[in-house]
C-alpha cells in the first residue's frame, strides 16, 4: 500500500478538487464533472514490481457531447520488496520482512473521448500527459527519489446508474521517461486497472 504521506496526499487532493469542482462555475464556463478511481497496479518494470493500490481524483470539463478534458492527481504503488532476516550470531533464520517500497505520485493533464455508446453504457479512449514523483523508502524513510515525466494511454467502459453518476472500469498503461543516469533503478512503465466513480456534467451545461 502506499506509504502513509501518499494517503494524506490523497485525502487533501480530494478535499480540494471536491471542493473545485463545486465552486468553479464561472460565466460561460461550465461546471466540472468529478472522477474517483481506486484500483491496483501490475506488470511494473524494475524492482520492487509486485505492483499496489492506485488512486486518482480528476475534476473534467466537457468540451464537446463526446469529450472532456481535466486535470488528475494520483498516487501509485509499485510494490515492495522482502528480505529473510537471520540472527547475526548463529545464522537462525528470523522470518521474513518487508523492505524497500516504491511509489509514484503526480499530476496531468488528461483527455476523453467516448467512441461507443449504446443505451447506457459508454465505452471510450483516454490519454495523460503529466508530472511523476518516484520514490523508494524503507519503513516510511525515504532512500531514493527521482522525477520523470509520463504518458498514459487507456480504455474504459462505464454504465450510466442515475443522478449524474456513471460507474466504469478503466485499464491504462503508463510510460515514463526519467533521466537515465539516475543511480538508482528506475520506473519505465507499468499499467494499472481501477473502479470509477463518475459525476458527470452534460455538454453545454451548468
Amino acid at each position: 500500500m502506499p506509504a502513509p504521506k501518499a494517503t494524506g496526499l490523497l485525502l487533501t487532493a480530494v478535499l480540494v478538487l471536491c471542493t473545485a469542482a463545486t465552486a468553479l462555475a464561472f460565466p460561460g464556463i461550465p461546471r466540472p464533472g468529478l472522477l474517483l478511481a481506486a484500483g491496483r497496479t501490475f506488470a511494473v518494470s524494475g524492482e520492487p514490481g509486485d505492483g499496489g493500490l492506485s488512486l486518482a481524483i480528476a475534476p473534467a470539463w466537457p468540451v464537446h457531447e463526446r469529450a472532456r478534458v481535466g486535470l488528475a492527481l494520483f498516487a501509485d504503488d509499485m510494490g515492495t520488496s522482502l528480505v529473510e532476516l537471520t540472527d547475526p550470531n548463529d545464522g537462525t533464520p528470523l522470518g521474513t520482512a518487508s523492505d524497500v517500497h516504491r511509489w509514484t505520485y503526480g499530476a496531468a493533464w488528461c483527455g476523453e473521448y467516448d467512441l461507443l455508446q449504446h443505451g447506457r453504457w459508454t465505452g471510450g479512449a483516454s490519454g495523460a500527459f503529466g508530472y511523476w514523483r518516484i520514490e523508494d523508502d524503507v519503513r516510511g524513510t525515504t532512500v531514493a527519489a527521482g522525477s520523470a515525466l509520463g504518458l498514459v494511454l487507456g480504455a474504459t467502459v462505464r454504465r450510466d446508474i442515475g443522478g449524474s453518476r456513471e460507474l466504469g472500469f478503466a485499464v491504462r498503461f503508463h510510460k515514463l521517461t526519467q533521466e537515465k543516469s539516475a543511480d538508482w533503478q528506475r520506473v519505465d512503465q507499468y499499467a494499472s486497472a481501477a473502479l470509477e466513480l463518475r459525476w458527470a456534467r452534460p455538454y453545454g451545461g451548468n
